[in-house]
């Protein structure tokens, strides 16, 4: 949801280089991204700065680079403080411009950056995929019949909920089950994909569909792969996700099942692609950011939202995605 400002400021001044600081995870959605200049990488987030030699070394490599402007998208006092150890003159940031709940999370990343004309902007998210990630792709999907759809059914580690079905955002698996299975029955293939905590899950449903029907391509892709993936499926079905976000980026047609997350805030945008939201109206939800959201014990708002509901989406949302693009 950053990609949108990174073109932004390539795009009002193309001699300008703009160069990130992230995560690992993040430089990986931002290695092919054309308006990147350059990538920093902070590992150990969390270690305080006078014992992380990362850090200090961060810190001479910012000075040397010479900015004259960053934009800080990180709530975290530690952020900024690199960022003025590093004499950076002229720092914009959610302090100076606080975030508006009212507005999705692009729109406010363009205001902290002092793009105040979001009004009709280009919110379209930016995630170019490899030739090397496409052939992958293909050859790992080539013997799966079309249409393709991926199923993102897990929701990442365990962490304190083991259960899929408990964690917040998780969907319960049985009906993970009855969707790929009914969409197999209406002549789709299912690819199943995830991270290393989700592969149980995964294998779960695979084991209930015919084989040559079915790939498990759970823990098996670098991000860049999981991106040739999505670009070669012909619909995602998937839980609030990095992956649904990478679908709609990318201009893969998406149907998201939406449970407890800020809906204007977060939701995928494109106007590339078809994109269908499931929602349960719940008193509950949203409950991101809330007390409520620690003390959820059962989380109703994805409970709720019916296999039936999904299959039906995912054929209209296919179907769409036809007429659009013939």
């Amino acid at each position: 949801m950053v990609t949108p400002l990174i073109r932004r400021l390539r795009e009002t001044a193309p001699h300008r280089e703009v160069d990130v600081l992230c995560s690992a995870g993040g430089a990986s959605l931002l290695r092919t991204n054309p308006h990147v200049s350059a990538i920093h990488v902070l590992r150990l987030r969390n270690m305080p700065y006078f014992c992380s030699l990362e850090k200090r070394r961060l810190v001479r490599t910012l000075r040397e680079r010479g900015y004259e402007f960053a934009a800080l998208l990180e709530s975290a006092k530690r952020y900024r403080v690199l960022l003025e150890k590093a004499a950076i003159p002229d720092i914009r940031s959610f302090r100076e411009t606080p975030f508006d709940p009212a507005q999705h999370s692009i729109v406010n990343n363009l205001r902290a950056a002092g793009f105040t004309d979001c009004e009709g902007s280009d919110l379209d998210m930016d995630l170019p995929v490899s030739d090397e990630a496409l052939m992958w792709a293909a050859g790992t999907l080539a013997e799966l019949p079309r249409p393709r759809i991926g199923l993102h059914a897990g929701y990442g580690p365990a962490r304190r909920k083991k259960g899929q079905a408990d964690r917040l955002r998780g969907w319960h698996t049985g009906s993970c089950i009855e969707v790929a299975g009914e969409l197999v029955r209406r002549g789709a293939s299912i690819v199943l994909t995830g991270s290393k905590g989700d592969l149980g899950v995964c294998n779960e449903i695979a084991r209930t569909l015919p084989r040559g029907r079915v790939i498990v391509c759970a823990s098996q892709t670098s991000v860049e792969q999981l991106g040739g993936v999505i670009k070669t499926l012909d619909l995602l079905v998937s839980v609030d996700s990095g992956p649904a976000h990478m679908a709609a980026a990318i201009g893969t047609p998406l149907v998201v099942l939406w449970g407890p997350g800020i809906l204007a805030q977060t939701r995928p945008l494109s106007s590339a692609t078809p994109i269908r939201i499931l929602r349960v109206d719940v008193p509950c939800a949203p409950c991101y950011g809330t007390p409520q959201m620690r003390r959820c014990i059962r989380n109703v708002c994805m409970e709720r939202i019916l296999p039936s509901a999904v299959v039906s989406a995912a054929l209209e949302t296919l179907d769409c995605a036809k007429e659009k693009f013939l």
